[in-house]
């Protein structure tokens, strides 16, 4: 049935205290769902639940640092427990470090890789395995168009989503049919982890003039394609990365 409408479920959220992760997590609230936010930080958290609250919606907060494994656990159980069920999970945390492959240290290495993939990896264990329990679910991560070409992103944060795209589709064939598993690729999109490289007039006229849309996109630019993954609309949908770059792709 084409629907988007996603009342009386439950979406988890992580990287809900800005940009992509934010949005999605008001859009979620804005299509019925009740929302479990995760970030690292209370106070960005419990403003955004005042505003999930301001549209009729429930808000739980739950302040963990997923790079570290064993804050993934504990994560995931208090939102399941909230209200009995985890109906969609939106993997949004995600963090590039801009430096050139020889001045990456190991450490800045791990980071990236530990928050881009091994989180939403483990953080899908926990949520995916229950959701397959219960009878089913929908998993969307927050991809990068640098997963399909090479772009001006960081050698490292280029082959993290690359990963994290290639873990969409085996999972989506691993769980089907109960849960779904997609992707969505934003291109660039202006939040606090590149406005300062955007803020530079260079890069920001190179990207607007390859863009065929021509302008940078905003955080609210990626919330349709994740809420239309999660939703059933998109029932008969698994295993894909949508991109949303504003036709950079097609060129």
């Amino acid at each position: 049935m084409w629907e988007i409408d996603l009342g009386g479920q439950v979406a988890l959220v992580t990287g809900a205290s800005r940009g992509i992760g934010r949005a999605v997590a008001l859009g979620l609230a804005r299509a019925g769902a009740d929302v479990v936010g995760v970030a690292r930080t209370r106070e960005a958290l419990e403003a955004l639940g005042d505003e999930v609250r301001n549209l009729g919606r429930d808000f739980l907060p739950v302040v963990a640092d997923l790079a570290d494994v064993a804050q993934i656990a504990p994560a995931a159980e208090r939102a399941w427990a909230w209200k009995g069920r985890v109906h969609v999970l939106a993997n949004a945390a995600g963090v590039i470090v801009r430096k050139e492959p020889p001045d990456l240290s190991p450490d800045e290495f791990d980071l990236v890789l530990a928050t881009n993939v091994r989180a939403a990896y483990f953080l899908s264990q926990e949520v995916g395995l229950r959701m397959r329990a219960a009878g089913g679910g929908s998993i969307v991560h927050i991809a990068s168009l640098a997963a399909e070409v090479v772009t001006g992103a960081s050698t490292v944060y280029q082959a993290s989503k690359a990963a994290l795209v290639q873990m969409t589709r085996a999972l989506a064939v691993r769980w089907a049919p109960e849960v779904r598993v997609n992707a969505v690729g934003p291109g660039y999109i202006r939040t606090d982890l590149n406005a300062a490289w955007l803020e530079r007039e260079e890069n920001r006229r190179w990207v607007e003039g390859r863009t065929p849309l021509g302008r940078v996109g905003t955080p609210e630019d990626v919330v349709g394609a994740v809420v239309f993954l999660a939703s059933p609309a998109a029932s008969y949908i698994t295993g894909q990365h949508l991109l949303v770059d504003g036709g950079w792709s097609a060129r």
